[in-house]
């Protein structure tokens, strides 16, 4: 049996068409997104199980998928932990359609916020600091976003900028609500300390 690779937006879009899933794949990675950078760290049944929930399945998944569903979900624990901001939400390709993108962008933004909820507390004490908040409403606008009027280029460069604040907006919610030990980077960024 061979190993599985992490699945691209199409690869996962198709196989979630097959099990007649209620989400996008772009959805879908966002709730493991939004879970991961609310802290939670779960086994492969766990995960699966509140994939499996969020994509309103009548079947569970098959195991190829459930193999690359994880393998997408070490894959983006180690972007999202990178000190150089490799992350990536699971979006259409940039040669896509930019409606498309857009819609993708906005389910996105929708199952980070679904996965976030599911990972934090809503008394948890990072939502009062005023940059989460503020981070958290600007995804809750772009979760709402509508289709484009115009494929042109003021519109490309709009969702340029919409993707760019949804990527480091994730890694600095992860950064916020992550397990300390996860932060290979703090020993570089904190000033030492004075006793």
């Amino acid at each position: 049996m061979q190993a599985a690779t992490v699945p691209n937006h199409d690869t996962l879009s198709l196989a979630l068409e097959q099990v007649q899933a209620d989400c996008s794949a772009a959805e879908l990675h966002g709730v493991m997104v939004g879970m991961l950078a609310g802290g939670a760290r779960m086994n492969r049944a766990a995960l699966m199980k509140s994939l499996e929930a969020h994509a309103d399945v009548n079947t569970a998944f098959a195991d190829d998928m459930i193999a690359a569903l994880w393998v997408l979900q070490l894959k983006t624990l180690e972007d999202l932990g990178a000190d150089d901001l490799l992350f990536q939400p699971l979006l259409p390709d940039d040669e896509d359609d930019l409606n498309l993108r857009v819609m993708a962008l906005a389910d996105f933004a929708r199952g980070l916020l679904s996965g976030f909820g599911l990972a934090v507390p809503a008394n948890h004490k990072s939502l009062a600091d005023e940059v989460v908040r503020e981070t958290l409403q600007d995804i809750v606008n772009i979760s709402q976003l509508d289709s484009v009027d115009e494929a042109d280029e003021e519109s490309e460069l709009a969702y340029a900028e919409l993707h760019e604040f949804v990527r480091l907006g994730v890694i600095h919610l992860f950064e916020e609500l992550a397990p300390r030990e996860e932060h290979s980077h703090d020993a570089v960024d904190l000033p030492p300390t004075v006793h």
